[in-house]
């Protein structure tokens, strides 16, 4: 019984010590969220988030797995997104629904989520800044044509990505978080590109040869029939829109007759 006493005191000195920095952490993150607030820069940084989880799993040296790491901070950071502003994440679906239930995996349980019937609800709570961040689910074949329309004809970027492992042999659950500007590098990026094609033979030959002269690997490629004729081609792609293969690829692209819009760059992730 004193070994006891003697682990409960320590853990109970540790607490009160962990309590003192949590608190130092969040009134330097209130002071982040005012110069954000003054530059008029979004609150939620994918790229800085990843970046911060991946040195947090590089530096531990356990009994505390990745797992355990990434859940304890992703409420730390919660919080903190939270005390920066009233931080709002916009759901397709309905409270208690998986988009909502995807989303706390990404965001924690400290911001306040809304939600909305379809697609163009959740994108004009992000376009008009009702929303810091929305949330929706991507299908096995990649967005549908609904997503890519609106993708093509708004300010809306792909943020970031939400893997959720299946069940009982299901399939992984992915899903994709909007935001409004493009996000800074991460270290481990893809990039989301998307194309309006014209039914002609050779188009899409002719879409992946920057590429490879590039030296840019494509991940997957997706296609769905677009308004008013044709098909909308939905690339992702390895590295980040600024690395410079990728820019080149682009160029090439130019000169060929494509003008891809980016829809945005990304950290990697893996299936939890």
């Amino acid at each position: 019984m004193e070994d006891l006493t003697k682990f409960r005191d320590a853990i109970d000195a540790i607490d009160g010590r962990l309590i003192a920095l949590l608190n130092e952490r969040a009134r330097l993150a209130q002071e982040i969220g005012r110069i954000k607030e003054r530059n008029g820069t979004p609150v939620y940084a994918a790229g800085r988030a990843e970046q911060l989880m991946r040195r947090l799993v590089e530096r531990n040296e356990g009994p505390l797995d990745e797992m355990a790491i990434r859940a304890i901070y992703r409420e730390i950071m919660s919080s903190s997104l939270a005390l920066e502003k009233d931080t709002v994440i916009a759901c397709e679906g309905c409270v208690a629904g998986r988009t909502h239930f995807a989303a706390k995996q990404q965001f924690g349980a400290c911001v306040r989520y809304t939600f909305h019937g379809n697609h163009a609800e959740l994108f004009k709570e992000v376009t008009s800044g009702s929303a810091d961040c929305g949330v929706i689910p991507s299908g096995d074949e990649g967005p549908d044509a609904t997503v890519l329309e609106l993708l093509m004809t708004s300010c809306v970027q792909l943020s970031s990505q939400i893997v959720l492992g299946g069940e009982e042999g299901s399939h992984p659950a992915r899903y994709f978080v909007l935001g409004k500007a493009l996000n800074a590098r991460s270290g481990d990026d893809q990039t989301a590109l998307l194309f309006h094609l014209t039914n002609h033979t050779g188009a899409l030959a002719s879409t992946l040869e920057p590429f490879r002269a590039s030296g840019v690997n494509v991940i997957s490629i997706h296609s769905r029939p677009a308004h008013g004729g044709g098909l909308h081609l939905f690339l992702e792609v390895d590295g980040h829109a600024e690395d410079e293969a990728l820019r080149s690829a682009v160029r090439l692209l130019g000169e060929a007759g494509f003008f891809p819009k980016v829809c945005g760059s990304y950290p990697k992730m893996h299936q939890d």
